[in-house]
């Protein structure tokens, strides 16, 4: 039992830090977005831009901006229906 405590632990501790390594790496993506684009302001194409030579980093930023459209749209669906409802 003692064992799995540890093992659990460990694995806290390592969840942790990996959760502080992102958000470093996000602030620091913020910071580089800040100071290409326009001053004080981070939009989507500095991400963008700023990940564009690594795989990974590009294809997740891509999927979450095409989740973040359906999210728009199926909101937006979902509130025409509602308000269609409504009036009568």
């Amino acid at each position: 039992m003692a064992a799995t405590e540890e093992n659990f632990e460990q694995f806290e501790e390592d969840d942790a830090a990996d959760a502080a390594l992102a958000l470093c790496s996000a602030g620091q993506m913020t910071h580089k977005a800040m100071e290409i684009g326009r001053t004080g302001r981070v939009q989507v194409e500095d991400i963008v831009f700023l990940v564009r030579k690594d795989p990974r980093k590009y294809a997740r930023v891509k999927d979450l901006l095409t989740m973040n459209e359906e999210l728009k749209r199926a909101r937006k669906a979902f509130d025409e229906i509602k308000f269609a409802g409504n009036v009568k």
